[in-house]
Parts: C-alpha cells; structure tokens; sequence
C-alpha cells in the first residue's frame, strides 16, 4: 500500500493538474479568435506564436514543482535571489491560475443547465428554426458583438486581478496586524483584571516561515512584556527537521508568568514527539499535552489547560479529540482539587489548536479558549463584518476573531504562517492581545 506521502502528492498534483488544464483550456479558448500581439500581422505566424507564448508560462511556473518534490517541499536552500527572481512569480503564477481555474470551472457550471437546455431543444427542427432566425436578427447581432467585447474586457480585467491580487497576496504575507480584545470573565479576580495574554498561533517553522522571520516574531512579542504567551499548535508545517529552525528562534521567547503551547494537526504530520521533545528540551516554551498548570499571580489563581490535537484538519466529530478533552478536563479537576479548589470558581484557559468543538467544550464553562487553525481563511475571495467568503468558511463558522456561548469566550487567531501557498489574501497575519476583564453583575 501506497504510503500517506505519496497518496498527498498524488492527490495534490491531481487537484492542481486538473485546475491549471482547465484555466489553460478556458484561456487559451477565450483568446484564439483575437490573439493580442503588436506589430505582428494577423496570419498563421501569429497564431504559432501565440500558442507558444500561452504555453511557455506554464512550463516555466511548473518546473520548481520538481524540486520542491525533490527536496522535501523546501525552498531554503536555493539562493536568496534566484528565490526573489523565480521562485516568488512562481507562487504568483500558481495562486492565479488556481484562482483563475476554479472561477471558470464555476462559470461553466453556472451556464452547464443553460446550455443544456439550448442543446436539447436545438435537436427540435421547431425550436432549431427559431434560433436561426434570431441569430439573424440584426439586433441580436449587434448585442451579440457587445457581449462579446463585454466579455473579453472582462477578461482581461478578470485575469488582471488575479495576477495583481496573487502578488499583493505573496509580497505581502507577513506584513502582520496587532489586534486588542477584551475578555470579560464573570469569576475573575481583581487582582488579575488587566492581566494581558498575547496569543499566536500556526507559526508553520518550515519552506514559507524561515528562522529569521520566526526571529523577528519572537523579538516583537518580546517587546510587549507580556504577562503570558499562548500559541495553540502548529509550531512546524510537515517535518520533524522543522523543529531545529522553530527552536533556535524562539529560545529566547518570554513572558513575566511563561510561555505556553499546544502542538497542532500539522505538528503530528512526521514525528510529533521528536516536535514535542525538542521544543521542550530547547526553548523556554512549556508544551501541554492533555495537562494543566495552575498559575499564581498577584496571590490569585488561573487554570491553564493545553490539549493534544490529531492529525486530520477537518471539523467532523473525532472521538479521539474528545477522549482528549475528558482527559485534560479530568486531570484539570483533580488538581485544583487537591489545592482545595473549587474547579467552577477558578478563571478557566484552554488552549487547544481547532475552534470547531467550542460549544460542545462550553459544557465544562472555560472562561477562554484560544485556539488557531483556520488561517482566518488565509485566501479570504471577499470579506465584510463578519461575513468570511473562503475555504474556511465552508467547513465552520469559526474562522477568526471572538466568540461567545454563554459565559464561554474563544478567540480564533488567523496565525502568523500559511500552507499551500505562500500567499494570505484579505486575511493578514495576527498577533492578538487578550486583556482579561472582570465581569461586572451589571453585564451578567
């Protein structure tokens, strides 16, 4: 049996093969009758010519696919600047076309029942004769030539925006936002009113999130002097190697109460305990798997509770992560128990990596979770308040940004790496300062 990589790499080059065939097909469709080359006569030359210059970036922009299977999905290696000159209009050129592909594989869809319809109904010789006759109407040929141009300027226009927001997408995807939220919390103390948590998360150590780009992250949350630091997973993005370059940026990393993380789906895609050993063993960052910590600040307590995540990604019901939860949750109890603790009145963290499972984990009331894994999206087509138009989106409500059930708060982070593509479109990176609030009777 095949192994898991191979069956990735299958898949993926599948899926990708069949978008760009299909954004080639649609192009060069659309640009056959009318091929756009100055100074050069329209004649059999032209259209060789053209065919060459549609196919030629399609064969450049695909050639690094070779390496990147050959060296295990890393560009680190190559120059800095054959990197600049080649590798980023490649990734350009992919997110485009892939974007291009699925909106035109959508069209076809749109107008699949029309023209069926138009198919079926053409085969009847009444039906037949009336469409000649309308095609030959002068009206329908003078908006017939309109819709045309219509539809190559939009084309055009269409095409243009794609390339231009890939580059924006791909030059701009760590240009990173700080973003303040408030949590109120009903049982907090007035000693930790105003304790502030900065939260990141999917840091993907790996071929789009290099040691100095981890470097330059850990020296800003530095900066802030933070009380805690939680990052809920996805420390690396696919390998164990990954680990070294994540570790040697953040061995540094503090915060006035500590540091704390979980691992992520993708932190468990080779070997999750070298991940875990080595983070552990380099860093001051304390990893949680299935455990709890009670921390003392100002002589009042908070509960801090991490939970071991899996493999898979989706936000379909997984037992394991719920046998994870019962765990963490039952391990939370003995421990303020044998504090002489009553588990309801003290403040409530969890970190765990996915948001999908927020109101079913509201049963135990935590005060807040903070959790990561969408991306916000990361390729957001379109975004206004709280409407989120993109993959995430499709797969759960819970793509960025707060969230309330009850007494329980979550905030989802968008991360600060991306997966795919090196590319973050509406969706910049975030670094989130969670100030806890007390809760007033008024607001209860």
């Amino acid at each position: 049996m095949a192994s898991p990589k191979i069956l990735f790499f299958v898949f993926f080059f599948l899926i990708v093969g069949l978008i760009q065939s299909f954004a080639f097909w649609s192009f060069k469709k659309f640009t056959k009758k009318n091929p756009y080359i100055p100074f050069i006569p329209k004649n059999r030359l032209r259209g060789k010519i053209w065919t060459v210059l549609t196919v030629l970036p399609f064969i450049i922009f695909n050639l690094p696919y070779i390496y990147l299977v050959t060296n295990h999905m890393d560009f680190s290696t190559l120059p800095q600047w054959l990197y600049k000159l080649y590798v980023i209009p490649f990734f350009i050129f992919q997110a485009a076309i892939i974007f291009l592909g699925i909106l035109f594989l959508v069209m076809k869809l749109v107008k699949l029942p029309f023209l069926l319809f138009y198919y079926i109904t053409n085969k009847i010789r009444f039906f037949k004769q009336k469409y000649s006759a309308y095609k030959e109407n002068k009206a329908y040929q003078k908006f017939d030539d309109s819709r045309r141009r219509f539809i190559k300027a939009g084309g055009v226009l269409l095409t243009g925006y794609a390339f231009t927001s890939a580059s924006i997408g791909v030059l701009r995807k760590d240009e990173y936002v700080v973003t303040n939220q408030e949590v109120f919390i009903e049982n907090l103390p007035m000693e930790l009113n105003g304790l502030r948590v900065l939260l990141i998360s999917d840091i993907h150590s790996g071929p789009y999130m290099q040691e100095g780009q981890m470097k330059h992250y850990c020296d800003v949350l530095n900066s802030y002097n933070a009380d805690i630091i939680l990052i809920p997973g996805d420390l690396t993005n696919s390998q164990r190697t990954e680990a070294a370059p994540f570790t040697k940026a953040f061995r540094d990393i503090k915060a006035k109460h500590g540091v704390y993380a979980t691992l992520g789906n993708h932190d468990y895609f080779h070997d999750a305990e070298y991940v875990a050993k080595a983070v552990i063993n380099e860093t001051p960052v304390k990893l949680m798997r299935n455990e709890s910590r009670i921390i003392e600040i100002n002589n009042k307590k908070l509960l801090l509770m991490g939970m071991e995540d899996t493999r898979t990604s989706g936000a379909n019901l997984d037992p394991v992560v719920y046998q994870y939860f019962d765990k963490t949750v039952a391990g939370a109890k003995d421990l303020v128990k044998s504090g002489n603790i009553e588990f309801d009145s003290i403040p409530k963290i969890l970190l765990y990596h996915k948001p999908y499972f927020f109101e079913d984990f509201s049963k135990e009331k935590i005060d807040l979770t903070v959790s990561g894994h969408t991306h916000g999206g990361q390729i957001v087509f379109a975004k206004y308040g709280n409407f989120n138009l993109s993959i995430a989106a499709a797969v759960s409500k819970y793509v960025e940004g707060f969230f309330t059930n009850g007494s329980n708060n979550m905030y989802v982070s968008r991360g600060i790496g991306a997966v795919g593509l090196p590319l973050r479109l509406n969706c910049p990176p975030e670094i989130t300062i969670l100030t806890l609030k007390q809760k007033s009777p008024a607001e209860n």
